[in-house]
């Protein structure tokens, strides 16, 4: 696994770009994939790929909501759930993050 590298699913690529420039900003790779289905793909192929998921709830066709189902199991398992609204505030966003990163390293 990645220590400091996340998974991002957003299918407005703006704003995955945004979350993506936050994240490097703070030296955390990121992959972007724009729905729920690619990245459940992505996921069953690298399961120990990414210390954490980025979902945007608000997604067409398989939503963040049903996406975050899916996964509950596993996150939970990994202690891992925190949720960040959208528009993310920077200062916010990244020093919970990197509390979480830190601590669970």
């Amino acid at each position: 696994m990645s220590d400091r590298h996340l998974l991002i699913v957003d299918d407005e690529p703006d704003s995955a770009e945004v979350a993506a420039m936050m994240l490097a900003s703070a030296h955390i790779a990121t992959t972007i994939v724009h729905d729920a289905y690619e990245a459940i793909t992505l996921l069953e192929a690298q399961p120990d790929g990414y210390r954490g998921v980025l979902v945007d709830l608000a997604m067409p066709g398989m939503d963040g909501f049903a996406l975050l189902r899916q996964l509950r199991a596993q996150a939970l398992k990994a202690g891992f759930n925190a949720y960040f609204p959208k528009p993310l505030d920077t200062s916010v966003f990244l020093g919970m993050l990197e509390r979480m990163l830190t601590r669970d390293a």
